[in-house]
This record gives structure tokens, sequence and C-alpha cells, in this order.
């Protein structure tokens, strides 16, 4: 690979790095621009935050509930959950979603593209809950084992 080549390379690492890291909790302006980018953003800063409730596993064929939420911002820059899907007979599995998304910070340095997106439409994302209470988000989950 040339000189010329690698500069570029290492330039479009280092601002996709620092893009997720500015997203949700540093300084700067963000350079997440697309739909996809800011939900992975949204899971990122989820996990980070929540990381003892987090787990990095397959999740296993039967899962003890998935709860679907749109979370948006509102105008004080909060995060605003909406219960889209949950499982009635596990009220502690959506109240841990919903405490996951309250518990997280301000984001910092959104783009005005990422702001809008986040306040207009949001982003929908499930959290798939293991039997022992932890969970993963559909967006970074690897893929559930088989029965």
């Amino acid at each position: 690979m040339s000189r010329t080549a690698t500069q570029i390379v290492t330039r479009a690492a280092t601002a996709a790095v620092f893009a997720t890291a500015l997203l949700f909790g540093g300084a700067g302006a963000a350079l997440a621009q697309s739909a996809d980018q800011v939900k992975a953003d949204f899971a990122r800063a989820v996990y980070k935050n929540s990381a003892a409730k987090v787990h990095n596993e397959r999740p296993q064929p039967l899962l003890r509930a998935v709860v679907v939420l749109r979370v948006k911002l509102n105008e004080q820059n909060q995060w605003q959950a909406e219960v889209f899907r949950d499982n009635p007979q596990q009220p502690e599995m959506t109240q841990e979603a919903l405490a996951s998304v309250a518990s997280l910070p301000a984001p910092t340095g959104l783009s005005p593209k990422a702001a809008e997106l986040l306040r207009n439409e949001g982003v929908v994302e499930a959290w798939l809950f293991q039997t022992d209470g932890r969970f993963a988000l559909k967006t970074l989950a690897k893929p559930q084992r088989g029965a």
C-alpha cells in the first residue's frame, strides 16, 4: 500500500473511533451520520453504561424476555423511552430496559443530522434478556444459539 493510501486508511480508522466516542459521551463534533451508525452508537452507550447487566455471549435459544423500546432525545437533551413490546409476565425486564435508558448520560457532540434523527425518529432497539436477567441489544448481539 502506498504511503498516501496508508495515511487515508489511518485517518478514516481514527475518525471512526472518535465518532463512536464523541456521539455518546465525548467532546467535539460527532461524525456519525447514518441511522444505522446512530443506532449502533446508542447501543454501545447502553453497553458501556450498563456493563454489569450486559452479556457478550450468543443469546440463549429461549429468551427470558424481549423488550422493544423506541428511544428519543427530548428538547432538554434527556433520553425518553416508549415501550413498543414487553412481556406482561416479566414486568421487571421492561423496567430494567427502561432503567438502562434512563441512566444514560446526555449525549454530547452530536452532529446536527444525528441530533435531528434522535429527536424526531429516535431509535428502535430490542433488549434480549437471558434467564439470569443479563441482556444484549439486538443491534450488537451475536447470533442466537439454536434450540
